[in-house]
């Protein structure tokens, strides 16, 4: 029996560049030494989620958020900037944004 090539061309679809899209444009700053020991400060200072705590729930953050987007005008290395938040807060804050 026959098989078939799993990476088949199809002129039908376009091909899609690396890196595409609005996610991967501070890919740089966000694997920076910079940001990566800032973001472990602001959650040994902050290990809960901050928009959990306003609604009366306690749960422990995963993300560090810009509260004003970079591309926005927000300060990238200002921890007045930056909120903790749990994975659910992070992805409806960023819906919300978009």
């Amino acid at each position: 029996m026959p098989t078939i090539k799993k990476h088949t061309k199809r002129p039908w679809i376009p091909e899609h560049k690396p890196f595409e899209g609005y996610r991967h444009h501070n890919t740089e700053f966000y694997q920076s030494r910079q940001w990566r020991d800032l973001r472990t400060v602001k959650l040994q200072q902050n290990p809960l989620c901050e928009e959990c705590q306003r609604q009366g729930r306690l749960t422990p953050a995963q993300m560090v958020d810009h509260i004003v987007p970079i591309n926005k005008g927000g300060e990238p290395l200002a921890l007045e900037n930056l909120q903790s938040l749990c994975n659910r807060c992070h992805s409806i804050k960023t819906a919300k944004d978009k």
